[in-house]
């Protein structure tokens, strides 16, 4: 069964609901189960926010927190996914950016986007050369808390 689409009204909201739906099948794989699992949640928190851009709401819908899986064996960052999600990432960035202008909470969400795709990119190219050792994993996961945190403050920041 189809997921129904939500109603769209707002001026570009195509361009937004596209987004979302490029986003949906992002799976960037960093060879950590704690950062591919943050990852996971935040890409699936962008989503929601370009639904919200897409439909028009002035105030975005609220998201679950994501801690991300534990305790899976550690593996070498699959850099295609990576890089293929970045690249998504900063064109749903643009398009949060340019549609939701005057929405704090899609700038926000086009910080993240932005920061994210940055991340990814790193850990790619860091991968590619042999670069990325488990020292790195804890500075991976700071930036993708802070990340985290970013996206949910946007979502409450037109709140009382």
């Amino acid at each position: 069964m189809t997921p129904r689409r939500p109603e769209v009204s707002a001026p570009g909201s195509v361009t937004a609901w596209r987004a979302a739906r490029e986003l949906e099948g992002l799976a960037p794989d960093l060879g950590w189960a704690e950062a591919t699992g943050l990852v996971d949640g935040l890409v699936d928190g962008l989503v929601h926010r370009c639904v919200d851009l897409a439909a028009g709401r002035d105030e975005p819908t609220p998201l679950p927190l994501v801690a991300g899986p534990l305790g899976a064996p550690d593996a070498p960052a699959d850099h295609a996914s990576c890089r293929a999600a970045a690249a998504r990432l900063r064109a749903a960035a643009t398009t949060l950016r340019g549609e939701g202008a005057s929405l704090a909470w899609a700038l926000s969400a086009a910080e993240v986007a932005q920061d994210l795709a940055e991340l990814l990119d790193h850990v790619a190219d860091r991968t590619r050369t042999g670069r990325l050792r488990p020292a790195d994993k804890g500075v991976v996961l700071r930036r993708l808390h802070a990340a985290q945190r970013l996206l949910h403050a946007g979502s409450t920041t037109l709140r009382p």
